[in-house]
């Protein structure tokens, strides 16, 4: 005869009330009891058919049911196809960015220490579907990365301070001091180049129908930014739009027919149509935002450092460059992500390359700048 537990012939003196409140508690503190619990009720006091018709497989409930649940519990769209439906249907609820492992040899990404500055660290993605390739500028040497490869191809600019945009035939960098940009093959081969004799040119972006779009700035006066549309292949320019309108130009993103520019001074983003017409001006609780990522139905939005101090010298919004915020295509504001490490400041220099969001940062008392990973976009 199996020996009764101490604990059984004691609870056996309880009331039926008593031993209900201790099961709940006990199902509540322990994953464990509680899937025990389930299996011993689907036994003894198995749902009622109308309830499991008119609730569980309910079209209209189900997406109820399910909406609250978070990524940990992936394993409920397995229960049906029904389930399977409503889980997708209630994901966006469940995007929430966190912070992943990036398993790229370090040395491959160039991490820069001592006195490098951020923008001596810029990443693009070379375009190709699953076979992607990652573009990696620190300082002076482009890097060309393939996921799951311990090593990479690599050339040298002429200068350290460049952005860098890709296709699956070229490479766009532009090299400031020179005030030019370069058309180059994947090997650094120069096929093209464009030089403005007034303004530096930078943020190079792809658009369609075989365009190029650059900010133009000045950095004596960043109310002069403008966006100038370049032939992709020749580099001949198509036509100019945005002076006026914006300053302190720091990153672009094509979303479908429009290009939507960080207009960092006026700390708003402003909408053009990619023949120049200003289509709106979007706002939020973000300040001074310097970089953006276009992934699916969203964007992301890096800023710009707060310097604004109280009276009492203390940081206006202390926050303000180390968050990642998550807006919808109309601007709405759906995540706010903060780098919980305090002084890690996000860069400008951000994509989304291989089901993750890469970031640059920068360690602000080390100087270290380097790449973090972010899953959940």
């Amino acid at each position: 005869m199996a020996t009764v537990s101490r604990i059984a012939l004691r609870l056996a003196d309880l009331s039926h009330a008593q031993l209900l409140e201790i099961a709940a508690a006990g199902c509540e503190a322990s994953a464990e009891v509680r899937n025990r619990a389930d299996a011993i009720l689907a036994v003894h006091k198995p749902l009622a058919q109308w309830v499991v018709e008119g609730v569980l497989l309910s079209s209209d409930l189900v997406p109820h049911l399910l909406a609250p649940l978070q990524l940990a519990d992936g394993a409920a769209a397995a229960v049906c196809s029904q389930w399977a439906d409503g889980w997708k249907a209630t994901s966006e609820g469940r995007r929430r960015l966190t912070r992943v492992a990036f398993d790229f040899p370090q040395n491959l990404l160039g991490t820069l220490v001592a006195e490098c500055s951020a923008d001596s660290l810029g990443m693009a993605v070379i375009p190709g579907g699953d076979e992607q390739q990652l573009l990696v500028r620190s300082g002076s040497t482009v890097r060309i990365l393939a996921r799951g490869r311990s090593s990479g191809t690599s050339f040298e600019l002429r200068d350290g301070r460049a952005d860098i945009a890709a296709s699956q035939q070229f490479l766009y960098v532009t090299v400031l001091y020179e005030n030019r940009l370069y058309c180059l093959t994947h090997d650094g081969t120069e096929v093209a180049s464009y030089e403005d004799q007034r303004k530096f040119i930078s943020c190079p972006v792809l658009g369609p129908d075989g365009l190029l779009f650059c900010v133009l700035f000045d950095e004596d006066d960043e109310t002069q930014d403008e966006i100038v549309a370049l032939d992709a292949q020749t580099l001949q320019p198509r036509h100019r739009f945005g002076l006026s309108l914006l300053s302190g130009v720091r990153g672009m993103v094509l979303v479908g027919e429009e290009l939507f520019v960080c207009d960092k001074d006026n700390d708003r983003l402003q909408v053009f149509s990619l023949a120049g017409e200003h289509r709106c001006s979007i706002t939020g609780e973000w300040k001074k935002p310097t970089g953006l990522c276009l992934v699916g139905d969203r964007l992301y939005l890096t800023e710009e450092d707060d310097e604004d101090e109280d009276e009492e010298g203390d940081l206006v919004n202390p926050h303000q460059g180390r968050r990642i915020v998550a807006l919808s295509l109309q601007g709405e504001t759906l995540q706010v992500y903060t780098n919980p490490v305090e002084g890690h400041a996000f860069c400008e220099s951000l994509c989304y390359f291989d089901g993750k969001l890469l970031v640059t940062i920068r360690d602000e008392e080390s100087l270290c700048v380097g790449v973090v990973a972010l899953a959940g976009a």
